[in-house]
């Protein structure tokens, strides 16, 4: 331990005779680490910190799947779930759920907030017991039972003050008298950021034999709910995926008409959470990853550099009775503590990136914070990264030759291996680079195609507001759509406002509606399903989505008339191609319905994935229990907001109203990931070409400083200023290309990666590698210009008196 001490001592005061050299080392150190430091804060709070949920290892999302094209076939429906909670033999328990907007009141108007309608048992599934009060009893979802309300902490300290009476408290919520009989713990807020929850009112089967379809409440056709269930001790996910799979074989055999080609998947609730932001953080690790070698690199570099000049003093240190051991040791110390206090900045510079990367980052990414795990990873970083910069320079004085050593001069001298060393690390730093910038590269051109995708209808100046009418007041559909003719009629008087419109779903927002049909002629399947919209007749004038045959809904398309559908142009060539769709028929439930128009496709889910088949109806003819209001205006949001308000409120002033909220800002927060991604990625790229650049820089201006001499006698014989010039630039951009060849091969295999995360691009795109290699290329011969142009300058008469 004395010894560690001395050395620690030793290299503090080696440092404080160069605090240029320490300074420029912890700094480059800093930002390796500190960007490392700073993503891994989020890896943590994705992909590692532990759910807040009881054995969270054994949790699964249930859902139905497509069985040829094994992708997700929409939400289960009522029946099905009771069907696998009935059939199943895997699971200890299972419970469903969904999003849900609640309306809460308040002293003036109702406050929407966001909420989740739950089962019974749906904390019971997750293990979690609450920090006051009780959870739902099955009793709470039985038809006709009272109203009862759960708290999320945050609404509970917001809303309530956090005092403890607030069980028992009757509140109103949509409308009715809710009784709040708990509160659950601050980290619980599940689904999808859920402040209160509450539960259905549908029958369940006392009797397990009694077959679900006597449940009068239980769909089939209509799927709206998510499924939870926890695997049985003893069981493993593949044999409970067996177990689903004979399960969903039984419900297709019973329910041929909706069931058929429906199957099951289960997924770890982890990667349900996680499935939309994994591969971005994994490919934003990869990337600080690089540039942390970039900046290890570097550092080598500089500490070669100035192990040269420490030949004379090491070969003194070993005259005098220092072994090579203790030799080693001292120049690893100092490299160590070199790292860690470079590590120790970084981690500053990440404490002050997280808030920045918060406000970047989407809105799913949970608790980002600098914690203990964090910091020992910083720790850990900081010192593997100064044992692996240290080794080089370490090795290179260790290995003495005392004669000529203890003869050398003051300005030192170098080898050729040791040149080599140091033009393999830029060549290396060259290389990552090359990685770096060709991956941020072909994300932006992705992100830029991904921009210019025909989104199927004009967002400029749209304004959108959702409701949800209270089920007490509008339990009957004619009422709901009294109410949303109403708010039409009153939001087309505000002034400013040009168009208005309504549908139950927009594009690009969270939540879907699906419908399977049954179409004359086509096998009853899960493919035989589309998205299910309800809108009134302006909403495509007002969306800007284009009619291509027939008509757009018309008054008249309301309760009491013949069922019409509009659909989307993607439907009608899958089940109608090469005919007229317009005057077809097909059916949800019993009713026909009859095709009155097409209109064009719409990216509904992601701008990424492609449109999917959808349904229009009118919405007289099915009011949903929630809608959203879209205005083409001439005014902006911040001028309409209390005007649109106003008018939804003259028609019912207990209306509660969700924010009012430009398309475009929808349109924005879908691509809040990908630009995420892409702003990192790009400003990692100009970090990791900074610092090969600089160590290019040093490499050349080292090289000149040791061949003074011999650029002094080349130019006393004749040489010109150009051939030295041409001579140095030949150094550097031979380094340069050899960087670029490298990353050339390591690109081409790293971006192979990338390729499910870009859109429309290669992954070989050959217009980013040849750009990125001439821009490497060009930033490598300005580095070398300037010690090209000192080495040109070189007096022969003051080079040579220097020997």
């Amino acid at each position: 331990m004395e010894t560690l001490f001395q050395d620690l001592r030793f290299a503090g005061r080696t440092f404080r005779r160069a605090p240029g050299f320490a300074l420029l080392a912890i700094l480059t150190i800093a930002v390796g680490v500190g960007a490392n430091a700073a993503i891994f804060s989020i890896v943590n709070a994705v992909l590692l910190r532990p759910l807040p949920f009881a054995d969270a290892n054994r949790l699964v999302l249930v859902s139905d799947t497509d069985v040829e094209s094994k992708q997700p076939a929409g939400n289960a429906t009522p029946a099905n779930f009771l069907d696998w909670r009935l059939r199943n033999r895997s699971f200890s328990s299972m419970a469903a759920f969904r999003f849900s907007r609640l309306a809460l009141a308040s002293a003036d108007h109702p406050e929407q907030i966001a909420g989740g309608m739950v089962t019974a048992n749906f904390f019971d599934v997750l293990g979690v017991k609450p920090i006051l009060g009780r959870t739902f009893h099955p009793r709470d979802e039985r038809p006709g039972a009272p109203r009862v309300l759960l708290l999320g902490d945050s609404l509970w300290h917001e809303r309530f003050g956090g005092r403890a009476d607030v069980i028992g408290q009757s509140v109103r919520v949509n409308d009715e008298p809710t009784e709040i009989i708990g509160v659950m713990p601050a980290a619980i807020d599940y689904p999808d950021k859920a402040q209160a929850w509450i539960t259905p009112h549908f029958a369940v089967p006392d009797d397990p034999q009694q077959p679900v379809s006597q449940d009068p409440s239980a769909e089939r056709s209509h799927g709206y709910f998510e499924v939870i269930a926890r695997v049985a001790p003893g069981v493993t996910i593949a044999q409970a995926q067996a177990d689903m799979d004979t399960v969903a074989l039984g419900l297709a055999h019973d329910y041929p008409d909706d069931d058929q080609g429906v199957g099951v998947s289960l997924t770890p609730i982890r990667d349900d959470l996680v499935s939309d932001v994994r591969p971005t953080i994994l490919l934003l690790f990869a990337a600080v990853g690089l540039l942390l070698l970039i900046a290890t690199a570097n550092v080598s570099g500089l500490l070669i550099a100035r192990a040269t000049a420490r030949h004379q003093e090491i070969a003194v240190r070993a005259a005098l009775g220092a072994t090579r051991r203790r030799i080693v040791a001292q120049l690893l110390t100092e490299s160590v503590l070199l790292a860690v206090a470079g590590g120790a900045s970084g981690v500053l510079l990440a404490m002050w990136l997280i808030g920045p990367l918060v406000a970047l980052s989407p809105s799913d990414l949970g608790d980002v914070r600098i914690d203990a795990t964090v910091l020992l990873f910083g720790l850990g970083v900081s010192t593997a990264a100064g044992l692996l910069f240290g080794l080089a320079p370490a090795r290179q004085l260790s290995e003495l030759r005392l004669n000529d050593d203890l003869k050398s001069s003051a300005r030192g001298g170098t080898s050729a291996g040791q040149r080599r060393v140091r033009g393999a690390l830029v060549a290396a730093e060259i290389a990552l680079s090359l990685v770096l910038l060709v991956g941020a590269g072909l994300t932006i051109k992705s992100f830029v195609r991904l921009q210019h995708v025909s989104i199927g209808f004009d967002p400029d100046n749209l304004l959108t507001i959702g409701v949800t009418p209270p089920a007490g007041r509008y339990d009957d559909p004619a009422k709901r759509a009294e109410f949303y003719e109403h708010t039409l009629d009153a939001l087309r008087a505000i002034p400013g406002v040009e168009l208005a419109g309504a549908t139950s779903r927009l594009p690009l927002l969270p939540g879907n509606s699906t419908r399977g049909l049954m179409i004359p002629g086509v096998p009853p399947s899960s493919a035989a399903a589309a998205d299910y919209r309800t809108a009134s007749p302006d909403y495509f004038k007002t969306m800007g989505i284009s009619l291509q045959r027939g008509r757009v809904f018309e008054e008249a398309d309301r309760e009491g008339h013949p069922l019409v559908a509009i659909v989307s142009a993607s439907l009608a060539q899958r089940f109608w191609p090469g005919r007229d769709p317009i005057g077809q028929h097909f059916s949800i439930d019993d009713p026909e319905i009859t095709i009155v128009g097409v209109v064009n496709d719409v990216h509904s889910a992601s701008l990424e994935a492609p449109p999917k088949p959808t349904v229009y109806v009118p919405y007289r003819q099915q009011p949903f229990p929630f809608m959203t209001f879209v205005l083409r205006t001439t005014a902006p949001a911040t001028a309409m907001s209390a005007a649109i308000r106003a008018a939804i409120w003259q028609v019912d002033r207990d209306q509660a109203v969700a924010a009012v909220r430009t398309m475009d800002e929808q349109l924005s927060h879908s691509l809040t990931l990908r630009r995420f991604s892409v702003t990192l990625l790009a400003a990692f790229g100009v970090l990791a070409v900074t610092l090969a650049a600089v160590g290019l820089y040093g490499v050349l201006a080292f090289i000149v400083a040791q061949r003074r001499r011999e650029i002094g006698v080349r130019m006393a014989l004749g040489a010109s200023p150009r051939h030295v010039i041409t001579d140095v630039l030949g150094q550097g951009l031979r380094l340069a290309a050899v960087g670029v060849a490298v990353g050339l091969v390591l690109a081409l295999a790293a971006t192979r990666l990338l390729a499910s995360t870009l859109y429309a691009t290669s992954a070989t795109d050959v217009a980013t590698f040849a750009s990125v290699s001439l821009l490497l290329i060009v930033i490598a011969a300005a580095a070398s210009l300037v010690p090209a142009l000192r080495a040109s300058r070189v007096d022969p008469l003051i080079a040579l008196r220097e020997d």
